[in-house]
């Protein structure tokens, strides 16, 4: 309820208006350092001399699926950096607990240019995507227990409605969901596996649509 004063936080709560500062920069260093490395992968081809235009073509089209992994990826990541920052506007006091599952949610992040590169580079085979789905799974579990607990009854966030709440742990669930289903679809069809981003970005339309309006309304 809008004017109601957060619940009073716990004696090992860091208190100020600053106190998320430092955790917020080093999370922005690490998401910088992880997008950054997912390109790595996407190596210049290295052709023989007098290496002919077919040559190159080849080359370069042998190199599509690093391209694809890296775009998926990319987007997906710097998803759930805005989701980071979303979260962090409301969260402005943390503790032990909240430091450690920041970490495990920035560790979930670091791994994933190495799933990213397995795929890129055997992307025919089921085990890679279960890998890859894996990976992204992870980051959005760590997601959501991070904001569960940075929003809960433990002084750290300012202004979180019960419906607010919800809404955010939704957002951040959908992706690991739609990445956990699309591992038994790669035992069928892996070609319908890797375009599990569809229903999972229209998924994310329709709750902002249904919820995300009423939700950012009962914040104010």
């Amino acid at each position: 309820m809008a004017g109601t004063p957060p619940p009073p936080a716990p004696p090992d709560a860091v208190r100020g208006p600053r106190t998320v500062d430092r955790v917020v920069q080093f999370s922005d260093g690490v998401f910088t350092v992880a997008l950054t490395l997912l390109v790595v992968d996407l190596a210049v081809p290295d052709l023989a001399p007098g290496f002919s235009e077919a040559d190159l073509r080849r080359a370069l089209e042998a190199q599509f699926p690093n391209v694809e992994a890296f775009l998926l990826t990319f987007w997906v990541v710097a998803a759930y950096w805005l989701t980071h920052h979303r979260h962090f506007v409301l969260i402005h006091r943390y503790d032990g607990r909240l430091l450690l599952l920041n970490l495990v949610f920035l560790m979930t992040i670091v791994f994933i240019p190495w799933p990213t590169a397995v795929l890129g580079h055997y992307g025919s085979y089921v085990t890679s995507w279960v890998v890859y789905a894996s990976a992204m799974a992870a980051i959005g579990l760590a997601a959501t227990a991070l904001w569960w607990y940075g929003s809960g009854d433990h002084g750290l966030a300012d202004g979180v409605t019960p419906r607010l709440r919800r809404y955010y742990a939704v957002r951040a669930f959908i992706q690991p969901a739609m990445f956990l289903l699309s591992i038994p679809v790669a035992a069928v069809s892996l070609i319908v596996a890797e375009f599990c981003w569809i229903p999972m970005f229209v998924a994310l339309v329709v709750v902002n649509r249904l919820y995300g309006r009423h939700a950012t309304d009962a914040q104010d």
